[in-house]
């Protein structure tokens, strides 16, 4: 039994009917001519059992504290059964990229069952180019990027090696649902050992207070604030139902861009991102009275500067996609301008304070607070205190291969949540980065309009260039 972190836990209580807190692994692999299988699905059922046990929180599912009286506990699921987290479906035909979009967008519009480990998988068959693709759905407190990337790492090879499936994986030994008084019991004497250490908490976040002001008094550019934010189309209350869609750039074109304008990899991304949402506005006849408000989760090392293959260390920089300034280039550099403040102010105030905050937070508080906050509707009254997410995220350099078949492609995402229906990540690998974006199906039915607008952003800075 191991009790989640305040972060972890976060992701559980911000779901909600209609808030779903699942992140999305897309890959397209390129299967060889000849498989030892009858069906494909059997092939990959193999793949998981074989390699379950080099990620172990997969099989761990989480426990209710009776009352809230502190985060919930990871058990090994006494009823774990890997056909309730496999599945497979069909895409519709012909089959292109918006085929296979729009049936992710469908599997991403369920939530996971809690009466079980927070994952499944996913068998997509008929894409058009015989390409087979996995959708890996899993809760965000399992993992966030960071982890994701060093568990699939783990979980394929590098070298198309065709390995005995048949082989018995190693012994995995379930444990019993802990009962009720444990639970109580295990969750007090957790809560008098996180009182100990509110104090300290309290006198860093003061101390990190004073260093931000100071800064703020001394800085040489505009740091965005949370709330300081227009409304959209997406920023509103959401639906239950999601739409998806994706679209890969050159890696190397990016990188020219960056190293000519002296930016980071990161404000590219985000430049390309504006590019593609002012089309999306200016195609709607829409004028924003203030620019976009981007939240940017940043990954936090831990102390050891260990890998992470489970879990959430993340904290988050709020910036501006500069969308008031035309030129491209500019933009480009405002953007940079505008993150390199916030992140000082950032590393003011501490990540790791942000971090032990979370782990502070009442439990029964924190889950009725976010859920009092979507049950109301206010979102659709205020605004919001980000317009959208956007993660970037460096993926493997080399190609990677499960049971000797290729990774093409991978994309990834994380959640929409309560008020800022938007998010995407760019995620790099093997010399193309792949934008995946996942929106409130009934705000952009066809989240394409964003996404294909995305290339001719990119070739934007180029000409300007």
């Amino acid at each position: 039994m191991e009790r989640l972190t305040g972060q972890d836990a976060s992701f559980l209580y911000m779901e909600t009917p209609s808030v779903h807190m699942h992140t999305l692994k897309v890959t397209v692999v390129d299967l060889p001519g000849r498989i030892p299988f009858s069906d494909v699905f059997d092939m990959m059922r193999a793949v998981v059992e074989s390699r379950l046990h080099l990620a172990p929180r997969m099989r761990l599912r989480p426990v209710e504290v009776p009352g809230a009286l502190h985060h919930p506990v990871w058990i090994r699921d006494p009823k774990f059964d890997l056909s309730r987290h496999l599945h497979r479906a069909h895409i519709p035909s012909p089959g292109g990229q918006r085929d296979m979009d729009e049936t992710i967008g469908d599997i991403a519009s369920r939530q996971l069952h809690r009466d079980r480990p927070l994952w499944e998988l996913w068998l997509l068959e008929g894409l058009a180019d015989g390409g087979t693709v996995m959708v890996t759905k899993i809760h965000h407190s399992l993992a966030d990027g960071a982890a994701s990337v060093a568990m699939l790492s783990r979980m394929m090879e590098i070298e198309p090696i065709e390995e005995d499936l048949s082989a018995a994986p190693p012994e995995w030994t379930p444990e019993p649902i802990p009962s009720r008084p444990r639970l109580i019991l295990d969750a007090l004497r957790d809560q008098r050992e996180q009182a100990a250490r509110l104090v300290p908490l309290v006198k860093r976040t003061v101390t990190g207070g004073i260093n931000v002001l100071k800064h703020l008094k001394e800085r040489e550019g505009f740091v965005p604030t949370p709330f300081w934010t227009p409304r959209t189309v997406f920023n509103r209350k959401l639906s239950p139902q999601r739409s998806f869609a994706t679209v890969s750039l050159s890696l190397a074109e990016m990188k020219a861009v960056k190293k000519a304008v002296g930016v980071t990899l990161n404000d590219v991304v985000l430049a390309i991102v504006a590019g593609g949402l002012n089309r999306f506005f200016d195609a709607r006849g829409e004028h924003l009275d203030r620019p976009l408000l981007v939240s940017v989760p940043m990954a936090v090392a831990t102390p050891d500067g260990e890998d992470r293959f489970s879990g959430n260390r993340v904290a988050n920089l709020f910036t501006s996609l500069c969308n008031d300034v035309s030129d491209p280039l500019l933009r480009l550099k405002a953007i940079n301008q505008v993150t390199s403040e916030s992140k000082k102010v950032q590393q003011r105030l501490g990540l790791e304070t942000l971090l032990d905050w979370s782990e502070a937070a009442p439990a029964g508080q924190y889950q009725w607070l976010f859920r009092a906050y979507s049950a109301s509707g206010v979102t659709d009254h205020i605004r919001p205190p980000a317009n959208l997410i956007v993660s970037s995220v460096r993926g493997p350099d080399q190609p990677l291969y499960i049971a000797g078949a290729r990774l093409r492609t991978i994309y990834s995402v994380g959640p929409a949540v309560e008020g800022v229906g938007m998010n995407i990540t760019a995620w790099s690998y093997c010399g193309d980065v792949a934008f995946a974006l996942i929106t409130d199906a009934d705000a952009i039915p066809d989240p394409h309009v964003i996404t294909d607008a995305f290339p001719a952003a990119l070739e934007e800075l180029q000409q300007a260039l």
